[in-house]
């Protein structure tokens, strides 16, 4: 396997705790009622599609162009791959606020400290920036890591209600940017 496959490996830090934190969420929405709600079926299904099956078609893929297996699948395969790639390079940091707004919601119902939602979310938040970015021009990954800073110092004294409703907002709104920056690449590269 080529070394920089390995680094995209690392990528897969962040669907995995996503989906831990689907499952955590289900697992609280049944807690104390005789039937689960639809919504925690929802849930799990999230946390089997981002903590299983997004790692093994990423790691399929990976080994299939590796090995070309599939010597006239190639052009699909490559692209799958790269929609891939895309999907954890720039979608990490839509799966951090989609992560801190289940937890915020999550420890806002228990009670619990508003620190076990803040620091996955900054150690996340600078690592993918670090990870992501590390070679990018004009600075981007302190730009980033500045940014998560940023928006924990603005929200950080908020209620975990109002942090759940914000970042619910900004994933949304970085899952649109993202498709709009994919097609955009697809079109120019």
């Amino acid at each position: 396997m080529e070394p920089y496959r390995y680094k995209e490996i690392a990528y897969l830090i962040v669907p995995v705790l996503l989906g831990t934190e689907f499952f955590l969420s289900a697992k609280d929405e049944k807690k104390g009622k005789e039937t689960a709600p639809i919504g925690a079926y929802l849930l799990d299904f999230l946390g089997y599609v981002f903590s299983a099956f997004i790692p093994a078609l990423f790691l399929f893929t990976i080994w299939v162009i590796e090995n070309k297996t599939f010597p006239r699948q190639e052009i699909l395969l490559a692209k799958l791959d790269r929609y891939g790639v895309m999907f954890f390079f720039f979608g990490a940091w839509w799966q951090i606020l989609i992560l801190t707004a289940l937890r915020a919601r999550r420890f806002r119902l228990n009670n619990d400290s508003k620190w076990k939602v803040w620091m996955p979310y900054l150690f996340l938040g600078i690592y993918i920036s670090l990870l992501v970015l590390w070679v990018a021009p004009w600075n981007l990954k302190w730009i980033s890591v500045f940014l998560f800073l940023l928006l924990f110092a603005v929200l950080s004294r908020a209620s975990l209600k109002t942090v759940e409703k914000i970042f619910w907002l900004l994933s949304a709104i970085s899952i649109f940017m993202e498709n709009i920056l994919f097609i955009f690449l697809e079109t120019v590269v």
